[in-house]
């Protein structure tokens, strides 16, 4: 009877044993487990273009008695010259960009081209040196481009919020410092198109085909599609781009 005491008393010791033993394991695992959680939020918070923006954007060249010499060899960086179309580009562009980690843009603006225009949707990247676009100061680049729908004024609606006229694509282009990761420099060239007719209202289309019964009769002209194909290098005013804009953009921060 002793010795069946005995061995019942030491298993009971030995599954205590092992039952403190399998709980320490399981709170080293658990340990182990939230210091690499917590590596990896330290490493998703490294800085980013990722996030929303407010910034203004003026027309290029930059004017040299108001704004300071970075942004004229700047805009002389972008775009030499920087021709512009007579009369199109708003003296400045109030903006607030917002770049997601998805690679989504969004971009709404208070200094419309041409009208009111509705905010714009797009895509954004990382741009790879074989990009060609500018380089500035050995940055990180990063580029954009997004698509808005704009309106123009009438004699019976002088403020264009009735009469869907035109469409833009900008190229967005911006220099990301990690040293200073709350402000960007950068540039935008606006292209647009007139894709309605003004008698009707109505969007002008290709004709449906037989050959592709999936478009219909619902793609835009070729002089009015400005997804059809990539923008054209720099600011092609031939091909309809307004002009280069320059702008600094802050990060909008969590307070």
């Amino acid at each position: 009877m002793k010795t069946n005491k005995f061995l019942i008393r030491s298993a009971s010791l030995l599954l205590t044993a092992m039952l403190a033993v399998s709980s320490f394991a399981q709170e080293a695992k658990h340990a182990r487990g939230e210091e690499a959680n917590a590596k990896a939020d330290t490493k998703a918070a490294a800085p980013s273009a990722v996030g929303a923006w407010f910034g203004i954007a003026r027309p290029c060249p930059a004017d040299s008695q108001t704004d300071s010499p970075v942004h004229t060899a700047f805009c002389q960086a972008v775009c030499g010259l920087c021709s512009s179309i007579p009369n199109t580009l708003p003296p400045e562009v109030p903006m607030m960009p917002t770049f997601l980690a998805d690679g989504t843009v969004l971009a709404d603006d208070a200094g419309e081209i041409v009208r009111y225009h509705t905010t714009g949707h797009g895509n954004w990247a990382a741009s790879p040196r074989s990009d060609d676009l500018p380089d500035w100061l050995g940055l990180a680049r990063s580029k954009a481009t997004f698509f808005w729908l704009g309106s123009t004024a009438t004699d019976k609606e002088p403020f264009g919020t009735c009469c869907f006229s035109n469409t833009v694509r900008p190229r967005f282009v911006a220099y990301f410092d990690p040293a200073d990761p709350d402000r960007m420099i950068g540039y935008i060239q606006p292209y647009a198109a007139f894709p309605v007719d003004p008698k009707t209202g109505a969007m002008i289309v290709k004709p449906g085909t037989p050959a592709d019964t999936k478009a219909g009769n619902h793609i835009p002209a070729a002089q009015g599609d400005l997804l059809a194909n990539p923008l054209p290098a720099g600011c092609r005013n031939d091909l309809g781009c307004l002009g280069t804009y320059h702008f600094v953009i802050r990060r909008i921060k969590a307070q």
